[in-house]
Parts: C-alpha cells; structure tokens; sequence
C-alpha cells in the first residue's frame, strides 16, 4: 500500500488542542501524508504553532486566509491537497495512532469509494462511545450501501471518514460556506452516492467534548438561534439533495432520522427557551414538514409523532403539554381504550385536528435484549430480556416465554427448545436493565436459559454451521414470534472448545445473538520469543502451501500487516490425534520481527526514533496525552492462504500466553473472549497475575517490571463507565491505595459498604502517583480465568466482563431467583 492521504486541518483559535491534534497526527503508523494546516484568520497563538509543524515536517503545509469559516476553510485545503484520498480532521480533536492506516488498509481491500471508522468522544475522564455511533458502527460491514444499512443516515460527521479523492472530484462535493453544520450537506449525498462504503466498528477518532467554562464547541451551543437556523438549513439541503436522487425512499430514511436525532434536540429545548426561540423554532418546523412523507412521521415513536405534527400546526400550548408529559424520562403508561392498546399522552381522550388518535397507539411487537452470555460449567448462559411492547409483562406468567435454538441447516428442520427461567426486570444483569427505565408493566420480562452445546451434534456426529436462537410469547393474545436481539451495551461473547477439533462461537449477526458450530481448519498451538521475533506456531489440516501469510489485524477483515508461514515436519504423514490436534505436515511456523511492532508502539509512546519513515518531531511542550482504551493498539490474528479470505486463528483451551518487554514496550499475547490469538503492546507496568474475593472484598494482585523508583507510589483506580446515553455523566475515579513489595503489588476493593463503588460498570487503571497519567491495568491469561465472572456478593452482584478486551468489573443488585 502507498496512497498518499491529504488531511485537511481548519483552525481557528485552538491553542490549548492545537498540538495534541497535530502530534496525533505525526505519530500516525500511516507515513504518507499530505497535511494541509489551514490557519482561518486565527487571532491568538494558533498560527505559529501550525508554522512551526510546517517547518519540523516536511509533510505539514500552512494556507493562511481571512476568517470565513469551517467550510471555506477545509475547501481551500481540498483545492491545494494533492493526496490519493481526503481525510478531515478538526484541530481540538485527536486521531489514535492507528487510524489512517486502518482506513487505508479498508479501502485497499474493498475497492471502496469512501470507508466510515467508529467515533469515540473524548471528555475528561478518557475515551467512551459516541452515542451518535453506537448503532451505526456496530460491526464491520466492508463494500455495502445506504440500502444494505440505512441507519447509516445517522452517521453525519464528515471527519470519521476517508474518501477516494475521485469519488470526491467526481461527484464535486464542496462543504458550504457560512453556515454552521457544514458535514451534514456533505456526508448524506455522499452516502447515497456511493457504489459501496467500509463500515468499521473500531474508533479511528477521538472527538473531543469541551470541559465546563471552556470556549464550546459548535456542537455544545444548541440554544442560540443562529445554531437552531443553521442545523434547520443543512437538514433541509441534505433532505432536498436526496429528493433530487429520484429515490424516495433514501429520503424517506433520512427525514425519519432527522426527526428522531438532528432536529428532535431542538424539539427537546423547547420547554427551556423563550418564545423568540419557540417562533423561530415552530417557523423552521413547518417548512421543513411541509416536505416530510406522512408515511415518516408514522414511523417515529408516539411521543414523536404527536409532537412534531402539533408542530407543523403552530400548537405551542399543546406541544409544550406533550413534551412536559416525557420531560422526566419515565416511558408512558399504556391504557386501554377498546380493543387498543394507547400511550397515555395529553390530548388522548380531547383529541385535536392536527392528530389522528392512530398517532397515540403504543408501539407493538416483541422487544428482546440480551445482556450476558457466558459458560457456566460446561453450559452457555444466555440472559436478558423479552417481552411485547404494548402488553408489557406484570406478572411471571405473562406472558409465558418459550426459547427454541433451529438448526442451521434446512435439511434438517431441527428446533431444540431451550430450558427458561423468568426473572424480575430488576434482576437482570447488565447495564443496559439499570439505564433503561421499564415499565412497571413490564417488571417481570427478565428470562435466562442455559444451552447445552451437546445437543448441537447431531446423529451423524458435529455438522457445522449457525444456529439462531427464536422466542414465542404467549399469552393475552395470538403468539408473537421473535429473535433475541443485542441491546446497546453488547456483552462479552466467548467461545468455547466442546469437542475435539470442535468449537462453539456466539456472535453477533445483523443485531441479534447467533451460536456457530465450527470445526477451525488451522489453529495456534504455541507463541514465544526468540531470536528478535514473536514465534507464532500452529497446526493446519494440511500442509501450508506456498504463499500461505500470518495476517496481523486491527479490525477484522481488514489486513495490516502479512508475514509468510513456514510448514514444519516435512516428510512426516499428518495425522490427527486423540485431542483433535494435527501433527505431521500440518504443523506450521510463522515469525513476526519484534522491531514491527516495536515500532508502531513507539508512536504512541512517544519515541520517534523507531517510526518507520523517519522520526517523528517532538510534540513540544504540550506532551501528548495517554488516552486510555485505543482498541486499535492490538492485532487479531489469522492465516490466509492465496486466493482466499483470511480465517481468524482459534487458540486450545490450555493457551497460557506470553508476556515480554520489549525496548520501551511489553508485548502480551493472549486469547480474546472469542478464543482469538490477540496482540498487544502497553507501556512497561503492572499486570493482574491473580485475583481472589475474600469477605466481600476483592483483592487483585500482580507483579511490576522492575524494583525501580516510581512504582512506590503505584495506585490503581476504578473509572466508571458512562451509561452511553447523551447526556450520561460518569461518577468520580474511584482511587485505592496500593500495597507494594519488591516487584510485587495488590489492592483491595471493598464490594460492601460505604466504601465500596457505586453500581455500575468500572475500567480498572492505574497511575504512577497522584498527577500520574492512567493507563489500561491489563490481565494476564490466568488472572482472566481465576476472577469470579459471576459472584454474590451480601446483596450485591460482581461479574467480571470484556468490552475490546479490556476488562470490565461490573457491580450491581444480586438478582432475585
């Protein structure tokens, strides 16, 4: 791969972010870059340091121009950009080091127009998903279009992407000048447009959320009327530029998505603002809906859909009465009028002209949410969720749930049904249970069941494939048929060896939970170090021919990195033995310079002397800041031979990994809860060896790179993770002190009492010393299989989960049997 990547840089008065978005951007693992710094008439000390990145790296250019805004700004650096692809990058934000190189790589594989990476936003407590993109970028989609995922709508932001330049040239797609909301009128044509688009569901920006009393961004001044005129015309321009494509129902998808995100924060600020802002507001509104389908505003959820055609009929007192009715939160009650089911809104039983009373009817259909799966003994536990929306589930009869896994196969026309236990909603484990606020209509809609992977195999012994898991509630009406969906906060799915040479994988497909039954044609057998690289050993079902690579991935499906596979045993006949092993001419050998990954690691670290390409320049006084959770710093592994798909590489159960510093890095190799051989570098520090819980306190402990000074003053913190809602804020670092002894450390965490944590979900890090900076407290392979995944704990629950690999400690009620 060598396109040349032109990234274009607006500023304007961004001295404080300035540096750490330039550094970011020299410390790219991707070399080839074309980064035009636009300096917009900036008043304080933003132009000289642009000038002085312009003069340390010859791939930095400055334009300077008389301020006319965001959009003047990047089209003057797409006018002078010279680069293969575009790239746009806000000067207050960050790229991981890894980004460029991971959309590259994306649309070298795809042959792509434009590839979109996930969003994570900055604030200052650390990383944490853009709730914008939480839906969206949920998987890794290469080579699909708006029609293949509609909720791409959702996805407006412009500097999450990588676009071929000739896609760009050849649509002649400009950002608009003097207004604000510049992405909007960009990135929805360009969705429509295009023959295919990459969808990854790995962060490649790191969007920066203004602290209290700091200048806001755009983004956070929603209550000046110029932002509300602003957001109005770019919803509009996106919405008349996908009328003029001839396909309703792209724009159809769109309206329906402007309604429920773009414009319905506006709607949501009404009871706030003051009549100047509600007239312009209701002006803007009718406008807009004059060209809005009737078929969309029956599509938005009731409260919705009777808010915005009050608004289309100028109803300010109702509007506001309507609005004031779902202020706090809570979901509507459901009453009964007739044969129907309704939401219990103002204006049901008074009616008004401008609202049908079809437009009160509660939604209906199964709802499913799973919030856990994990192995207990040598069964799947599956729990979440399922109920019908409108009907609700008040009592542990009703409705009656009935689980059924069928067969992958038509042939076979196999449904196993599935043992269920129904639970109390507040029992249910998971994050998602506590945020959303259920119905006292719906306190009993908790299930869990337990699968048994013996009943996958057939008579005939193992048949691969997927099996998906069904649902049928009945009860208070005819039976409503379902699929068990993955609600917004997706658990931890692992997988498990059941048979030799046999692997149960849950996973996710299109929304919802799915086991596969797999016999892996190649698996890892063993990883050590020797002689400068990283040794990757495995077996095959038959000897490796030529060209067969060792393929190195920071998102699956998108290769990084390649290395040739060596076959082992030569003359030797392959078998297979009693533990499902392949021996013989199946064994294979692949090697990975340790001075490769070394590398890439250095840019985060901050030492450019080992970048390929040259070293990177100081970031200056403004050190770069550690951002705790890049995903991206690690690699899955998998074994592609030529001609074909890469297949990712299972490792046995017994796998105990490897830990080993390396130059300024410690390089980890350890299973992902998948069962995935995984790659990671971290800065030298400790690592939790072992964890036990003792009278309600758990204690983790673990051993430290060396006796140096620094490690005295050790601490390990608990951050909460934030609810994911939009406007979640997360409670305060809990910080414990930690005992140290030589190169050994542990820390208690009380789960009881008034010390202990609050519910929810907590990221273990640590720092060295109070005005340390935190970083990830990994856990080694044994530390991960001694925690409890599943304790009770007095009245409490402690669960130890993966979110990327990282693990999660989650507290919260014991559930109620």
């Amino acid at each position: 791969m060598s396109a040349l990547v032109t990234v274009v840089v607006p500023i304007f008065n961004v001295e404080d972010y300035l540096p750490e978005c330039l550094d970011s951007l020299a410390r790219q693992t991707w070399r080839g870059l074309d980064v035009v710094l636009v300096d917009d008439g900036s008043t304080d000390g933003s132009a000289p340091i642009a000038a002085d990145w312009a003069a340390r790296d010859d791939r930095f250019r400055l334009l300077r121009q008389a301020n006319r805004g965001l959009g003047a700004a990047r089209n003057a650096g797409l006018d002078h950009g010279t680069g293969d692809h575009l790239m746009f990058v806000d000067s207050d934000d960050v790229l991981p080091p890894y980004a460029v190189e991971v959309l590259v790589g994306a649309l070298e594989r795809s042959g792509s127009d434009f590839v979109s990476g996930n969003v994570a936003l900055l604030t200052g407590q650390g990383l944490r998903q853009s709730w914008l993109h939480r839906g969206t970028h949920r998987t890794t989609r290469l080579g699909i279009t708006l029609r293949d995922q509609p909720n791409l709508v959702y996805d407006r932001l412009a500097c999450n992407k990588l676009f071929r330049r000739s896609f760009w040239d050849r649509h002649g797609l400009r950002f608009p000048e003097g207004v604000r909301y510049e992405d909007i009128p960009v990135t929805i044509p360009a969705y429509a447009l295009a023959g295919a688009v990459d969808v990854l569901d790995l962060p490649v920006y790191y969007w920066r959320q203004r602290p209290p009393g700091a200048v806001r961004s755009l983004s956070q001044r929603q209550t000046e009327v110029r932002n509300l005129v602003d957001r109005f015309a770019a919803v509009a321009g996106a919405s008349r530029s996908l009328s003029r494509l001839a396909d309703p129902e792209l724009k159809r998808w769109y309206d329906e998505s402007a309604l429920r995100s773009d414009l319905r924060m506006f709607l949501d600020l009404l009871p706030e603002v003051d009549d100047t802002y509600r007239r312009r507001f209701l002006d803007l509104a009718v406008d807009f809906l004059t060209g809005v389908d009737e078929r969309v505003l029956d599509r938005l959820a009731p409260r919705l859909r009777i808010a915005w055609r009050l608004a289309r009929a100028r109803a300010l007192p109702e509007l506001l009465a309507v609005l004031a009715a779902g202020s706090a939160g809570q979901p509507s009650a459901v009453v009964r009028r007739g044969l129907r089911h309704y939401l219990d809104l103002p204006l049901l039983d008074a009616g008004h002209p401008a609202v049908p009373r079809r437009a009160y009817r509660a939604p209906g259909g199964v709802r499913t949410e799973v919030h856990e799966a994990r192995w207990v003994g040598d069964r799947l536990l599956v729990r979440g969720l399922a109920y019908d929306v409108s009907r609700g589930a008040a009592r542990p009869w009703h409705p009656i749930r009935l689980l059924w896994l069928r067969a992958p196969s038509r042939r076979w026309r196999r449904m196993l049904p599935l043992p269920t236990r129904v639970h109390p909603t507040g029992g249910v484990a998971g994050p998602a249970a506590g945020r959303r606020r259920h119905h006292e209509r719906a306190a009993w809609a908790g299930f869990s069941t337990l699968v048994d992977p013996r009943r996958l195999r057939g008579r005939g012994g193992w048949a691969t494939g997927d099996w998906s898991f069904l649902v049928l509630l009945v009860g208070g009406g005819r039976p409503r048929p379902g699929m068990l969906a993955v609600g917004d906060a997706r658990p931890a799915l692992p997988a498990r060896w059941v048979d030799a040479g046999v692997r149960v994988v849950p996973f996710v497909r299109s929304g919802r939970l799915w086991l596969r039954v797999e016999r892996p044609g190649a698996w890892v057998t063993g990883v050590r170090v020797a002689e400068g690289a990283l040794l990757v050993e495995g077996v095959a079902g038959r000897r490796p021919g030529p060209g067969t690579t060792l393929c190195l991935s920071r998102v699956t499906g998108v290769v990084g990195r390649a290395y040739p596979v060596q076959p082992l045993g030569v003359g030797v006949d392959p078998s297979v033995g009693a533990d499902g092993v392949v021996v013989g001419d199946g064994r294979w050998v692949a090697r990975v310079p340790l001075t490769h990954l070394v590398a890439d690691s250095a840019l985060v670290a901050g030492d450019g002397s080992a970048a390929p390409g040259g070293p990177v320049p100081s970031a200056g006084p403004a050190e770069r800041t550690v951002l705790v959770g890049e995903a991206g710093a690690g690699w899955r592994v998998a074994l592609a031979e030529p001609g074909a798909e890469p297949v990712e590489l299972p490792v046995p159960a017994d796998f105990t990994g490897v830990r080993r510093l390396v130059g300024p890095v410690e390089l980890m190799a350890r299973p992902t809860d998948d069962g995935v051989l995984w790659l990671r570098v971290l800065p030298p520090g400790p690592v939790a060896a072992a964890a036990e819980l003792t009278d309600g306190v758990l204690i983790l402990s673990g051993g430290l790179p060396t006796e140096g000074e620094g490690w005295a003053e050790l601490l390990i913190l608990l951050r909460h993770r934030e609810s994911g809602t939009p406007t979640g804020s997360p409670l305060p670092d809990v910080v414990l002190p930690t005992e140290v002894r030589g190169a050994w450390w542990s820390v208690r965490i009380p789960l009881t009492g008034a010390a202990a944590p609050a519910d929810g979900d907590w990221a273990p890090l640590y720092r060295r010393g109070p005005g340390g900076m935190p970083v990830d407290l990994p856990f080694d392979v044994s530390a991960r299989r001694m925690l409890p995944r599943d304790v009770n704990v007095g009245i409490r629950r402690l669960e130890l989960l993966s979110d990327r690999e990282r693990e999660v400690i989650r507290l919260g009620p014991r559930p109620a049997r």
